[in-house]
């Protein structure tokens, strides 16, 4: 193989990283509209849910990374999805507002989290076993 196939096929691969993670981003974006819909009675804008996501996100990693600094081993693994959850529920929190305006409380932040993490887990856990369907199907016939 050639250099230039090598890069083709690097590239197709960062490609296909960056579309799953737009598509992650969106996915998520309505999976914490539904989660906060739930909880809170109405259905908040999706770009307001959006930038919920992303800030998450962002802020999550830089948590992560704090708390990675801080401590090692397992407990820094459960230590940081205890941050991640609970940077999440701030953010929610923070941006999506109750229909009169008003934050909603934190209290009822975490249980939109909570329910996102829930509906997320369930769908990857579907997606994983059609993944596995599909590409055990597809080893089975090679």
């Amino acid at each position: 193989m050639g250099t230039s196939t090598l890069a083709a096929l690097a590239g197709m691969g960062l490609f296909a990283i960056v579309v799953m993670t737009v598509v992650g981003i969106l996915l998520a974006a309505l999976v914490l509209s539904v989660a906060f819909r739930l909880v809170v009675g109405y259905m908040p804008s999706y770009l307001r849910a959006l930038g919920a996501v992303v800030l998450t996100w962002i802020a999550a990693a830089v948590a992560m990374v704090l708390v990675g600094m801080v401590t090692h081993g397992s407990a820094g693994g459960l230590l940081s999805l205890l941050v991640q959850f609970l940077v999440g529920a701030a953010v929610v929190n923070y941006l999506l507002l109750a229909q009169n305006g008003s934050q909603i409380g934190y209290g009822k932040a975490c249980v939109v989290q909570l329910i996102y993490l829930v509906i997320f887990i369930v769908l990857a856990v579907i997606f994983a076993a059609l993944a596995a369907v599909f590409f055990g199907g597809m080893l089975a016939h090679a």
